[in-house]
């Protein structure tokens, strides 16, 4: 859903596939202090001092999300799980704050934040510079390629943008795939949905002849369920990177995140995280 950073996205073998719960869900189980991947956290009152961050609920880092957008986000035996997720609960226990996550629709998610439902979004949401003028972010964590998924057997007729002419291509409403399609994809319909399941179900039920989205997102789909193939991968230009997302203003609030976020990566916490959901050849940044 997602702008600039160096560095190549190599997504080979996924690790196991996970099963999905198709459709929204309400708030997590409770409050989170850290899973295997995430166990490394700080004891309360031993973490940085939090009570300039402007946090929504005190001692708790709350997130929006919109679920399910797998690996990043999704719904499994009733508790929420992926990249992000598995982020935020760390982020947290650096920062010696529980966390609870909320499932808002894309399409709303910044209005949400900007309510004060949430303290930031994790939502696979990407870095740009017109983002950038209404919102603060984190440092990136994740660099990625829009890329097309079509059906079986369709991936050497279907394998780039000017083979759209007269076709339908579905993305996910407010992000950056759909921006990708509104200005390269000529002669396309252009079909948006409010959520990453509806836009596969379209897909499979031949609505749309292809779903323009995010690299890991799309050959994720293809491994887990063997009815789709990536066929193109957009490579030009500037890369996307993937960043939680903060009202304006949040100077603090982005200092901390930042600081938590250089911890995860410098040990052993993020390579983990990507490891669990992408495979032992998990490209970081």
């Amino acid at each position: 859903m997602t702008t600039p950073r160096p560095s190549r996205l190599r997504l080979l073998a996924l690790a196991a596939a996970l099963a999905l719960v198709a459709g929204a869900c309400g708030d997590d189980d409770g409050d989170d202090v850290g899973t295997d991947a995430t166990s490394q956290t700080t004891a309360a009152g031993e973490g940085p001092s939090t009570e300039n961050l402007g946090l929504v609920s005190d001692g708790k880092l709350t997130a929006c999300t919109d679920v399910p957008y797998p690996p990043f986000e999704f719904e499994q035996d009733g508790r929420f799980d992926g990249i992000d997720i598995e982020l935020v609960r760390a982020l947290a226990g650096r920062l010696a704050l529980t966390s609870e996550f909320k499932d808002v629709d894309f399409d709303g998610i910044f209005t949400a934040l900007n309510a004060r439902e949430c303290d930031l979004v994790a939502s696979s949401v990407s870095i740009t510079d017109e983002r950038l003028k209404t919102l603060d972010f984190s440092d990136g964590y994740f660099q990625i390629n829009q890329s097309l998924l079509v059906r079986k057997g369709e991936e050497s007729t279907l394998d780039d943008l000017d083979k759209f002419a007269g076709k339908t291509i579905g993305v996910q409403s407010e992000t950056t795939g759909a921006a990708f399609a509104q200005a390269n994809a000529k002669g396309a319909t252009i079909r948006e949905f409010t959520g990453a399941d509806d836009l596969f179900s379209a897909l499979k039920a031949k609505q749309v002849d292809a779903a323009l989205q995010d690299l890991p997102v799309n050959a994720y789909h293809a491994k887990t369920t063997g009815e789709t193939v990536v066929s193109k991968t957009f490579t030009e230009g500037e890369k996307e990177q993937y960043g939680f997302a903060m009202r304006k203003g949040s100077t603090e609030l982005k200092k901390a995140i930042d600081d938590a976020l250089e911890q995860v990566k410098s040990d052993d916490t993020y390579p983990t995280i990507l490891r669990r959901f992408l495979g032992d050849t998990a490209g970081q940044i």
